[in-house]
């Protein structure tokens, strides 16, 4: 598959969650989709959607986002506060937390265990990683004690639950792995903030979690399925039900 081909299957996937017509105001101008992509990612998902006026992208080491629970404890830095001021637009219909394969900052964040909490304060990088990105790594250590068991992750409500089965047929290494629950681990945290909470479960707003193998091809995760789910051009509609 050409390069060419897996950017118009990802222009196609986003150009259906925008779906909308031609529009002629500055109102229009909004953004209906934002994807929340690790910095490493950032520069393919912004050069495959460059023309697409109604999608952003917010890059963070790791496609990390606080969880809500950290407030007034810790500055959450200017993630949280991007994806506030985008649901504030009021034409925000979808958020799509985007990782990919071979990430190497979580790489670094799996590493970070062996290192002294001391290396850590000496650098904001790895403090702010290891901080944030500490729920990942012990949803991942749950999920190694019993790989063929799915990973239970909480929705808008601490009632609302759902099981996901990482790599079921083994073929991905422990590296994408990892990338996968962290995906599904960033969709709780991004859940847990109270401004999205009433749009979220009226259905005016949707989570999509979505990752990239080594080629670029999209995976979305599918509830229905339990796993994530290849991306092609005769089953997008089917997954983002």
């Amino acid at each position: 598959m050409t390069h060419g081909v897996m950017k118009d299957i990802l222009r196609n996937l986003v150009g259906k969650l925008c779906s909308i017509q031609h529009l002629k105001t500055s109102q229009d101008l909004k953004p209906r989709v934002l994807i929340l992509a690790c910095v490493e990612a950032g520069r393919f998902l912004s050069s495959c959607l460059q023309s697409d006026v109604h999608t952003a992208v917010l890059c963070s080491p790791g496609n990390l986002i606080p969880h809500s629970k950290l407030y007034g404890k810790e500055v959450l830095g200017s993630e949280v506060a991007s994806l506030e001021w985008a649901c504030s637009q009021g034409s925000l219909k979808h958020v799509i937390v985007c990782g990919h394969s071979n990430c190497q900052i979580l790489d670094v964040l799996g590493r970070s265990q062996m290192q002294s909490a001391s290396n850590s304060r000496s650098s904001p990088f790895l403090s702010w990683l290891t901080q944030h990105g500490n729920s990942t790594l012990t949803r991942f250590e749950r999920y190694e004690m019993d790989r063929l068991q799915p990973v239970t992750f909480q929705g808008v409500s601490p009632k609302e639950l759902w099981d996901a089965y990482v790599d079921p047929q083994c073929y991905w290494t422990d590296q994408d792995q990892l990338s996968q629950v962290n995906v599904l681990q960033q969709l709780q945290n991004v859940s847990s903030h109270g401004f999205l909470k009433p749009q979220l479960k009226s259905g005016a707003l949707q989570l999509h979690g979505m990752w990239l193998d080594s080629r670029h091809l999209p995976y979305l995760f599918s509830k229905e399925h339990q796993q994530f789910v290849q991306v092609k051009d005769d089953n997008i509609d089917s997954l983002l039900k």
